[in-house]
């Protein structure tokens, strides 16, 4: 019984942080993904105003509050409501450019100190202010201080006031309405928006209040990730309770809470829970009636991806100015790329290679989800499993590294593959939470098991030389920017966007909607997995942590802002985001991960909202500008002019296949 208690303590706040999500969805009928980030941001204001400007209790938990309020009510009315009529997933993916935002706002808040005047990175939990004290109670193997009292009282009143609110206020009736039927309730006089605007309010006050209860008990966290090991557990919890009640949800997080205390205590390994959770969460979704439901509406199950990517027509093209302009200038690039590792120094050559292998990442979400339709949040845990699996045969069995590198783009396929078997039945923000569940499982538990990494140390040959790597790196990049062009020219790649666009049409048209599926996950899984292996191999290091969960976040941000669906844009998103992350490291050393988190979030903002097509239109149109520029023709007008000589051929086609007696019928 005392574990029960103690894990009720973790799973109180699970569950208010379970109701904001909830909320949420029933509000707008996406995940937010900022709710970590939310709690996190209410707990740095909070010890801020405690620690370092001296505010008694009261005041510094209101003004906490107050501010995670006004943030949550500032997200909606910026963000989510000029997203109002957008498709669902294009929500999903700006609340995590909002958390990577609210990441970075967090960072710059001012760290609390220890008595020794030092700031408090991770810890503190004894420093963090509480309003009451009282004399420890040992119950058991637990001892209980006024921290964890404080969660087991007021965390059931805020549930309980919640589930009042919604259940006799007139603001709750109308989100409850909101939530059923938008549009009869919108019809019906309620002001929806206005709703959104209070459900979010409500979210991110129950996150913070989560977030401050649980900070006495576990510490503060600097980290950047500590959002989403809040958001995981919230999230699980309001997935398993359908997302459709608060008091449902609020209930599962504190039995997930409880669970996990007993198999920490149980097994000692406290990673463990988040294994135990993902397949809970995957079986849940799997036998949901309402999951299983496949979506009528292509908005709703793929992200879009905007107007293709316009090719120049062949007058352009076959142009002499504009042919010997493209040779002329692949040649130049092609020199550059040859002679760099010679001509910049060896940590600016690593750098370089770990961008070119992280570019190549975002060409396989590119490919997943721009093509496919699957959104998928952990491809940098399948490049890291993959790789480490790959590796740990060179270094622990004696394969031969090159013959490790090749068995890595199977390997990652076939972990792809397995995680894609959930996509035949799921799809858009189930899929999303599964494959995120999947990310946090492989940080927190798959990759500290010995079968699945290999030593911290690794002797790789010794010819591998920065240079060499970089060598690989430019020639994986190549390679799969190459296949994935194969594969747009080919059936597979026509069979992937059809049964992204109408996956019942194509299955009229005799397309394997489950065969393309998997195909698509184990593609972009090998490329995943050898993009790992060299990431592994240019650091020399076996170690884990260099796959972290938010990467996964990131390569989805990077295809985001280049253009999703377009391999240039997932290249050009790629040096984007990294090239960001170098210049910050070197002018703004201290600030390097604020800037390179901020200049993401409102990067992958500014495009959803103002800019769909992302980055690669803009240099699309430069190059529609230099082509008349080289050729006098306007590329433009060239296509149009093609496209309606095309039409009235197949018109005039149709015309001539048709027989006096059809024209006199």
């Amino acid at each position: 019984m005392d574990i029960v208690l103690q894990g009720m303590v973790f799973g109180v706040a699970n569950g208010l942080l379970a109701a904001g999500i909830v909320l949420v969805y029933m509000s707008n009928r996406t995940i937010n993904f900022a709710q970590g980030e939310l709690g996190a941001f209410a707990v740095a204001v909070m010890f801020a105003l405690s620690n370092r400007a001296h505010f008694p209790y009261a005041a510094a938990l209101a003004c906490a509050l107050a501010a995670t309020a006004a943030l949550g009510a500032l997200v909606e009315l910026t963000v989510i409501r000029r997203l109002f009529a957008s498709p669902r997933l294009i929500v999903l993916i700006a609340t995590i450019g909002v958390a990577q935002v609210i990441t970075a706002l967090r960072a710059g808040i001012p760290k609390p100190r220890n008595q020794s005047g030092h700031d408090v990175v991770f810890g503190g939990a004894a420093t963090f202010p509480v309003p009451f004290h009282i004399t420890p109670i040992t119950f058991g193997r637990v001892v209980f201080h006024s921290a964890e009292v404080l969660v087991l009282t007021v965390g059931p009143l805020l549930a309980l006031a919640l589930f009042a609110f919604l259940r006799w206020s007139r603001y709750g009736v109308a989100l409850r309405a909101s939530a059923e039927n938008a549009q009869r309730a919108r019809l019906l006089g309620i002001p929806v928006r206005r709703v959104s605007t209070m459900a979010w309010v409500l979210a991110a006050l129950f996150s913070g209040a989560a977030a401050i209860l649980l900070a006495p008990v576990i510490g503060y966290s600097s980290d950047s990730a500590v959002g989403l090991s809040l958001l995981f557990r919230g999230l699980a919890a309001a997935t398993i309770a359908g997302l459709s009640s608060v008091g449902v949800a609020f209930g599962v997080g504190i039995a997930l809470g409880v669970t996990d205390q007993l198999i920490f205590v149980w097994t000692g390994q406290g990673g463990l829970t988040d294994l135990v959770l993902f397949v809970a969460v995957v079986l849940t979704l799997l036998t949901r009636k309402d999951v299983l439901r496949r979506a009528t509406s292509a908005a709703e199950s793929a992200p879009d991806t905007g107007e293709p990517i316009r090719p120049l027509p062949l007058r352009v093209l076959q142009h002499p100015r504009w042919s010997n302009s493209v040779f002329l200038a692949r040649v130049v690039g092609a020199g550059a790329l040859a002679l760099l590792p010679f001509v910049v120094s060896s940590h600016n050559t690593y750098f370089v290679a770990s961008t070119l292998l992280m570019c190549a990442a975002t060409v396989s979400v590119t490919v997943l989800t721009g093509w496919a339709g699957q959104l998928s949040l952990g491809q940098w845990a399948i490049a890291g499993l993959g790789g480490l699996l790959a590796m740990q045969l060179f270094s622990e069995h004696g394969v031969p590294f090159w013959v490790a590198f090749a068995l890595s783009f199977p390997l990652g396929g076939v972990l792809a593959a397995l995680i894609g078997l959930p996509a035949l039945r799921l799809q858009g923000v189930n899929l999303a939470v599964v494959t995120l569940a999947f990310a946090v499982t492989c940080s927190s538990w798959l990759y500290n098991q010995t079968w699945a990494r290999p030593d911290l140390s690794i002797q790789l040959p010794a010819y591998l030389t920065t240079r060499w790597q970089y060598a690989l790196s430019l020639g994986l990049l190549l390679g799969v920017v190459a296949t994935a062009r194969l594969v747009e020219r080919s059936q597979l790649g026509r069979s992937i966007r059809a049964v992204k666009e109408n996956p019942v049409a194509a299955s009229s048209m005799g397309i394997s909607v489950v065969r393309t599926k998997l195909t698509a996950f184990a593609l972009t899984g090998a490329m995943a997995g050898g993009t790992g292996f060299l990431f592994i191999d240019a650091i020399g290091s076996g170690d884990p942590t260099h796959f972290p969960t938010a990467n996964s976040l990131a390569l989805l941000a990077a295809a985001v802002i280049g253009g999703l669906g377009s391999l240039s844009g997932a290249v050009v998103g790629g040096l984007y985001i990294f090239a960001v992350q170098y210049f910050a490291a070197q002018w703004f050393p201290a600030h390097a991960d604020v800037i390179s988190l901020l200049s993401t979030g409102v990067g992958l903002l500014v495009l959803l909202l103002y800019m769909p097509g992302g980055l690669i239109r803009p240099i699309i149109a430069a190059r529609d500008l230099l082509a008349r520029a080289l050729t006098g023709v306007d590329p433009r007008e060239a296509i149009a002019v093609r496209s309606t000589e095309d039409g009235l051929t197949e018109a005039a086609r149709t015309l001539a296949a048709v027989t006096p007696q059809e024209v006199s019928a």
